[in-house]
Order: structure tokens, then C-alpha cells, then sequence
């Protein structure tokens, strides 16, 4: 510092020339610490939630099943097996130590089951008209511990001579049937040969609960599904280890099959481990041959979609969370740029003094960075004291670092920058040729330097935005920062027609006969480009954070709508005949799941609704499902039933198959994206394939009407939509949105009273010398507030319209659908209350006014005429 000839001003005396806009500085910088500590904190902690609850919401379906077939006897094919349950119980030991080390931990012991195929009951008459056809599955079920029964009647199932089968029932499957212990129940197998099932006892399980019990729910209950002559029954009976070899003699091991049932671990899987499980289970479904099971054993599982699914919603959030900091980080940036103009406006005298007597450009700079520093350094440590005591769990070392680099080097080089300019300037850094050509020259070379580079910020942002909207959620830097680039190209560009816009809304007042209208469009005539790119960039900002927020809200409330169909849903087959009292409307069908669908392209399996189309309509146009086309005049076409069908159905015709009745269908009409769907009108279906089983409720009192069903389930769609909000991402992900949105809007307040804080010499100079001339206090206020308004409403407004433009463009790339649960992306949502972003700023201004006018009073007005 002395060899370059600087004189050394200590931080206090610096502080106190301006405390109000160092203070402000610091506190930004530690705002957006604090928000760099937390968010990575935050996302890391509901990471793993997200994860289990992933996978406990799936169910059953994030199951590992392991079909292993008996082994044959090829020397004795006739031959009793009485090893089957302990060879069964030994392949479950095998499976378990052959599992790989990523899967050995996550998956819990396997429940052995070993099934036959359905055997076609010959019941009574009086029994074949109650269950209409009826099928028996036998059943040996097994796991780790045993599943626990108790035997009301009769006793355990034991060997039986040759041709029939001992087997326990459960009390509701007895009933059913009519039987009780020692009678015998008779039907024929898959191969046709006659299976005499002897029941040896009826019994109770221990815990209904129980995940042995899920592999095989027939056991406890007989399944009913139809009505009239297509009602058919499903039920299973229960046998042991004695009893298992003779099943396999009756029925046949061709028709007997060994499933393992792997149930997934919550809690024994995390963020950080749910890459390495999904790799492991896709590799054991493609070579089962390493669990050295045989015969070669087959793998299903869903655990690897499951995963999947989690880490797409992971990304997605992850991405959004990057992206609000980002934002954070640019509006922070520019309320330091515009604090460290003050700082610089106040010191424009030393600076320029100190530039005078030699002191040279580095020497300056290098002295402005040693206060910069203290102040970077100061509100980095409080930020990060705050941020790790708010922080939820541990904070990601490196995240965070990541998040506060940028904020420190904004702080730290904003004053040191910007003072070296300004010394530059005070001592004819600027020169004027004399030569007029020379000077036209050298303005349009501004103006052609001015222009390239908004041209340039401008491809970048068209680039960053096209290559988001191309690769969607990759997760880099370009496309964390497209929305962030896009709005300020888009604030610049506001910026540069900001003064024209002022000078318009004020050239009206300019015509007015008076001093103050006139004063104001003087003094709003401001060429500085800082101020407007920061406010219209900010509030921008603010408005994509609202916009993401409330699109996301308004998004889960659709789907919503979507899964659950009504305010509530009732299921049971088949429906009764009952008055529902207390609601808007409601609508009987037929739902069913897993059906298939054959078309000229192929098969799949489909949901199948069943529905009186005038009904659907009437449902459809009085609650928010997306709107069905085609519903008017759907019937029949020649002998096939016309059939509305989701978008992922492509072809003209089909068939469906229903309760084992194959009925063709004519596609005439299309239904919203998702789950393929096929839509039948119920008059054009056979009748005893259309009895509804589903009813749809809507109203306040749905809730309490559908409870009212005998023997429903409900479901409702506030339970639905309470259980996608308060997921633990989708809350913590709402809750960042909401405190970016607070902090943007506050950065924006101090943008701008940072922004009106350089012209306050400027103002009161003017207002002390117009004051000797006979210009009162009032008019002196309605002078600065017509001088700061019109500049606020014509950057506040675009920012609102560019920070809605800029959310329709990456809305969709952010995955948005991925946190809403729908199968497309939302309609973009800009709430009408997002216009209240004028608000804050208009009374930043109010309170510039107001504050100015409270210093000028205690300044002496000989003072004020000598500093002019």
C-alpha cells in the first residue's frame, strides 16, 4: 500500500461514511449464505425419506419374486415326494445366501410358496348360483418363523391315500363353500383328472397382517368379482408339509409351482444406495443363474422401476432446488453491485483525490478489497453460523461450498471493480477526441460494444433455454442457470428501453403547468442501467418461484382429480343397490384393472371403465378431470362397441377381454393421457358384463355418503392429495419455493432503496437550492416520489410478464410431473395475485420518500447550497 501510494482508511471510518448500504450488504451476503447452507441440507435429508417412502408406498409391488420349479424325479415320476417342503425350505436358504451384497440387506427373508394351478370346484346348485363358477387353488405357505395359525376344528393336514388331498380352511372360505371339517370338496384339475380335497380342519390366522398371508390373500377370504352370470369365486385352502407331496401327485408338478417372495426394506434403503440396488436387481432379473438355484429360477421384480422412479423425482427436485439458489445467487449479486455503487458514490471524492496525488489504479483497488474482504468475510460467517444451526441434518460439505463460492466472490470483488472505474473516471480516464468525426466514432463504437454485448447475453439465453427444452432434466451447469441467464438477457433488454418507458408515463405530467411535474421527468431521465436490470431481474425471479410453486400446487390437485376420479370412490363388486344422500353427483361404473386388450398392433393390459357416457359427462363437466371428447352418441358400431381409448392406443379396433367374454371394440375417440384406458357405454355391453362396482361421489358430503356403503373401500381425494403434499420432498421442495420467493421479494426492496440511494445528493442538492427559490417540503416530496415511481412500475411490470414468459419456456424441462404425479406435464399456473410483486416496491419507495425528506430537515440548508 505505501509503495503504491495509497492512503489507508480503516473499515470503521468507512462504515461510518455510509453504515446504512454496508450494512445492507453484509446482510445480503449472509442471506445468501445462509440459503447456499440449508437447501443442500435440506434436499440431502429428505433424499432419504423420499427413497423409503418410495418404496413403501409401492407396496407389494416393489416385491422380488423368484419362481423356482419342484425338481423332477425322472427315475419315479409317480413316486411320492415327501421331501417337497424341506427341499422347498432349503432352495429358500440358498436364494437368501446367494443374493448379492447389495441385496442381501434391503431384501428381507423369503416367504416360500408353493402353488397349483386352479382346480374347477363341482359345487352343489344351490352354492354354483351364490359363487357362480368357482376355482380352488392349493396352497403351502412358509417363511422364516413360521406363520402362526390356530386350529379351531379338526386338525393339522397329514398324508393321504392316493387321490386325494388333506387341506385346512380358513372359517370365511368354509362358509362359503358350505363344508365343514371331514367333508370332501371335488373338482377337476388343469389336466382334467379328478382332486378329491379332504378338509382336515378349519383354522384362524394369527395375525391377518402378517406378509406370509399377502402372497396368497385367497386363503382368508373367498375373492367374488361380477355379477349374475359372470360372478365368479376365487378361493385357496391350506396345506402342510405332509399333505404338499400329495398335491403334487393330484394336480401334477407341470401344474405346481415354487414362488419366493422377497419383500423390500424400507428402511434399510437410502439416496445414496438406491443406485447400486437398482443396478443389482436388474442384473440379478437378467442372469437368475447367480442365485445357483435349479432348475434355472425366473426373477420378477419392480424394486429397480420403484427406484428409479424415486431418483427421477430426486433429480427433478434437486434440479428445481439448484435453480432457485441460482436465482438467489444472480438477484444477490446485483443488490451487491448496486450496494457497492454507493459505497463508491459516497468515496467518489477520496477516490478521486487520492488518484490525483498519484496513487496508482492497482494500489486503489488492492485497498477497496482489503474492506470488501472484511465485509464478505463478516456476513459469509454469520451465514454460515445461521445456515448450519437452521440446517435439518449434515450439510454437504462440497454442496455448500459450491452454493457460497459465488456469493464470496460477488462480495468480494463488486466494490474493488467498481472503485477502480470510478477513481479511472475522476481522472480523465474517459478522453474526448476534439475531432467530431472522431467522437461520432468513438460513440457508435459504445453503442456497437453496448449492443454486442446484449446480443451475446441474448444467444446465450435463446442457447441455455432451446438446450434445456432439448435434454430436459441432465442436471448440468447451463441448464441449472438457463432460467437465471434468460431473465437477465430478457432485464437488459428492459433496461434499455426503461428510460423511454419513464419519460413516457411522465410526459403527461410534463405538459402540466407547475414546477414539481416538470422537476420529476428532469430528474427520472437517469441513464443508469444497474438499478433497472436488478429490480426487473429480481422481480422476474420472484415470479418464476411463484409460478413453479403454484403450478406444482395446482398440478398434485389434477392428479389428484385424475387417480382418485371424484371427491370419493367406492369400490365393491358387486355394487349395491343403495340411495346415496348428501352429494352433487354420482356415478355409477364398472372398473376393471389387468384386462386384456388385443389389437391388430399387439396386446396389453388395459383398464377397462364401463360407464353410461351422459353420466361421465355430467361428472366430467362439473369437476376439474380433464375434458373427454366423444362422450355424445358413443354405442355401437355394426357388431363391435365403440370404445374411447388413450392416446397410447393406436390402433382402430380390438377386443377386450371381460369376465372371460371377449367383446370387440371400434375406437372412435380419444381419452387424456395416461394409464391406458379403454371406455365402453354401458347400454352397448352385455348386461351381466356391465353391473357397476365403482361409484363416484362429488360434493362436500361425498365423504360421509360413501362411508355409508356396505362393504366398500373408499378412497378419497383430500386423503390422496394430503398424502402427495406432505411427502417429504414434495414439502421441503414447497417450503424452499415459498422462503425464495420472501427472499427475493426483499432483495428486490432493497434494490430498491439502493438504487434511489445514488441520487440522494443529487435530490437534496436540487431540493436545497429550488428550496431558497420558494419550493416547499410537500412539493419537494412529490417531487422524489414522481422521480422513483415511474422508473419502479416500468421495470416491476415487464419482470412480472418476462418471469412468466421465462417459467412457460422450462416448466416442462424441470419435470414438474415427476412431483405432481400426472403423467403429463401441468398447466402452467401464474397466479393473479403474483401483480402484489408491485407492492413491496412501491412502498420502498414511499419509504425512500418519506426518509429523505426526515434528512433533509435535519441538514442546514447553507450546508446543502455549499455542496451544490
Amino acid at each position: 500500500m505505501t509503495r503504491w501510494r495509497v492512503p489507508l482508511v480503516g473499515t470503521r471510518a468507512r462504515v461510518a461514511a455510509a453504515p446504512a448500504a454496508w450494512v445492507l450488504c453484509l446482510v445480503v451476503v449472509a442471506l445468501a449464505t445462509v440459503l447456499a447452507v440449508v437447501v443442500p441440507s435440506a434436499v440431502a435429508a429428505t433424499a432419504d425419506d423420499t427413497v423409503r417412502a418410495a418404496v413403501a408406498d409401492a407396496g407389494h409391488g416393489a416385491d422380488t419374486v423368484v419362481s423356482a420349479p419342484f425338481v423332477p424325479d425322472l427315475d419315479t415320476p409317480s413316486a411320492r415326494q415327501d421331501d417337497a417342503a424341506a427341499e422347498t425350505r432349503a432352495t429358500a436358504d440358498i436364494l437368501t445366501a446367494g443374493l448379492p451384497p447389495e441385496l442381501s440387506g434391503v431384501l428381507a427373508a423369503p416367504v416360500a410358496t408353493a402353488s397349483t394351478r386352479e382346480v374347477l370346484l363341482a359345487l352343489p346348485a344351490d352354492r354354483a348360483v351364490v359363487l357362480g363358477p368357482t376355482t380352488l387353488r392349493l396352497d403351502w405357505v412358509a417363511r422364516p418363523g413360521g406363520a402362526a395359525v390356530t386350529w379351531s376344528t379338526g386338525t393339522v393336514p397329514g398324508a393321504s391315500p392316493e387321490g386325494q388331498v388333506q387341506a385346512g380352511l380358513s372359517a370365511p372360505v368354509a362358509a362359503a363353500l358350505g363344508v365343514s371339517a371331514g367333508d370332501v370338496v371335488e373338482g377337476r384339475g388343469p389336466n382334467g383328472a379328478l382332486v378329491q380335497v379332504v378338509v382336515s380342519g378349519l383354522f384362524e390366522v394369527d395375525d391377518p397382517a402378517d406378509p406370509a398371508w399377502a402372497t396368497a390373500p385367497a386363503l382368508l377370504a373367498p375373492s367374488t368379482r361380477g355379477a349374475g352370470a359372470a360372478r365368479q369365486t376365487d378361493v385357496a385352502v391350506l396345506l402342510s408339509d405332509d399333505s404338499l407331496p400329495d398335491a403334487r401327485l393330484a394336480v401334477g408338478d407341470e401344474n405346481t409351482t415354487r414362488i419366493f417372495t422377497l419383500a423390500a426394506r424400507p428402511g434399510q434403503l437410502s439416496a445414496d444406495t438406491a443406485a447400486a440396488v437398482t443396478r443389482a436387481v436388474t442384473a440379478l432379473r437378467a442372469s437368475p443363474i447367480t442365485l445357483r438355484i435349479a432348475p434355472l429360477p425366473r426373477v420378477d421384480s419392480r424394486l429397480d422401476a420403484v427406484l428409479l422412479r424415486a431418483e427421477d423425482r430426486l433429480t427433478a427436485a434437486r434440479t428445481q432446488a439448484a435453480v432457485l439458489v441460482t436465482a438467489v445467487g444472480a438477484a444477490t449479486a446485483l443488490v451487491l453491485l448496486l450496494g457497492a455503487t454507493v459505497l463508491v458514490a459516497r468515496r467518489g471524492a477520496p477516490l478521486a483525490a487520492a488518484r490525483a496525488r498519484g496513487g496508482s489504479l492497482p494500489g486503489v483497488g488492492a485497498d477497496l478489497l482489503v474492506e470488501s474482504a472484511v465485509l464478505t468475510a463478516l456476513g459469509v460467517a454469520v451465514g454460515l453460523v445461521v445456515g448450519v444451526a437452521l440446517a435439518p441434518g449434515p450439510v454437504p460439505v462440497g454442496a455448500a461450498v459450491a452454493g457460497v463460492l459465488p456469493v464470496a466472490a460477488a462480495g468480494l470483488l463488486a466494490l474493488p471493480v467498481l472503485g477502480v472505474r470510478a477513481a479511472d473516471r475522476a481522472t480523465g480516464g474517459r478522453r474526448v477526441p476534439l475531432d467530431e468525426r472522431a467522437r461520432t466514432r468513438a460513440r457508435r463504437e459504445v453503442v456497437l460494444r453496448r449492443w454486442s454485448v446484449d446480443g451475446a447475453l441474448l444467444l446465450l439465453a435463446v442457447g441455455a433455454v432451446l438446450a434445456v427444452r432439448a435434454r430436459g432434466l441432465s442436471g448440468d451447469a447451463l441448464g441449472v442457470a438457463a432460467p437465471t441467464v434468460a431473465v437477465l438477457a430478457g432485464a437488459v433488454l428492459v433496461a434499455r428501453v426503461q428510460p423511454a418507458l419513464s419519460a413516457a408515463l411522465l410526459r403527461p405530467a410534463a405538459r402540466e403547468r407547475g414546477a414539481v411535474p416538470l422537476l420529476a421527468a428532469a430528474g427520472a431521465r437517469s441513464t443508469a442501467v444497474l438499478g433497472p436490470v436488478a429490480l426487473t431481474a429480481i422481480t422476474a425471479l420472484a415470479t418464476v418461484a411463484v409460478a413453479l410453486g403454484a403450478t406444482t400446487t395446482s398440478g398434485q390437485v389434477a392428479a389428484s382429480w385424475t387417480a382418485v376420479g371424484a371427491d370419493a370412490t367406492v369400490t365393491v363388486d358387486p355394487l349395491p343397490d343403495t340411495a346415496v344422500d348428501g352429494v352433487d353427483l354420482a356415478v355409477r361404473a364398472r372398473v376393471t384393472d389387468g384386462v386384456q386388450l388385443s389389437t391388430p398392433a399387439g396386446g396389453a393390459r388395459a383398464r377397462v371403465v364401463v360407464v353410461d357416457p351422459a353420466d361421465y359427462a355430467r361428472l366430467v363437466g362439473s369437476t376439474p378431470l380433464p375434458d373427454v371428447e366423444g362422450l355424445a352418441g358413443l354405442g355401437t358400431s355394426g357388431d363391435r362397441v365403440q370404445a374411447l381409448v388413450t392416446p397410447d392406443i393406436t390402433a382402430a379396433v380390438g377386443s377386450v377381454l371381460l369376465d372371460g367374454e371377449s367383446v370387440p371394440i371400434a375406437v372412435v375417440g380419444a381419452l387424456p393421457a395416461g394409464p391406458t384406458t379403454v371406455l365402453l357405454p354401458a347400454d352397448a355391453v352385455p348386461a351381466d358384463l356391465a353391473v357397476p362396482d365403482t361409484l363416484w361421489l362429488t360434493g362436500t358430503g361425498a365423504a360421509a355418503a360413501a362411508a355409508t356403503v356396505p362393504g366398500g373401500t373408499v378412497e378419497l381425494r383430500a386423503d390422496r392429495l394430503a398424502l402427495v403434499q406432505e411427502a417429504p420432498l414434495t414439502r421441503g421442495l414447497a417450503g424452499l419455493v415459498a422462503a425464495t420467493a420472501v427472499l427475493l421479494v426483499v432483495l428486490g426492496v432493497l434494490a430498491v432503496v439502493l438504487a434511489g440511494n445514488a441520487g440522494v445528493r443529487r435530490r437534496r442538492g436540487t431540493s436545497g437550492v429550488l428550496r431558497t427559490l420558494g419550493l416547499g417540503e410537500r412539493q419537494a416530496r412529490a417531487v422524489t416520489l414522481l422521480e422513483l415511481l415511474p422508473g419502479v412500475l416500468t421495470t416491476v411490470l415487464p419482470g412480472i410478464a418476462l418471469g412468466a414468459l421465462v417459467t412457460a419456456l422450462v416448466a416442462g424441462p424441470l419435470g414438474l410431473s415427476l412431483l405432481t404425479g400426472q403423467d403429463t406435464d401441468p398447466v402452467l399456473v401464474v397466479p393473479w395475485w403474483v401483480v402484489g410483486l408491485l407492492l413491496p416496491p412501491v412502498l420502498a419507495v414511499v419509504g425512500s420518500v418519506v426518509g429523505e425528506a426526515r434528512s433533509r430537515r435535519r441538514v442546514p440548508l447553507a450546508q446543502v447550497v455549499r455542496e451544490v
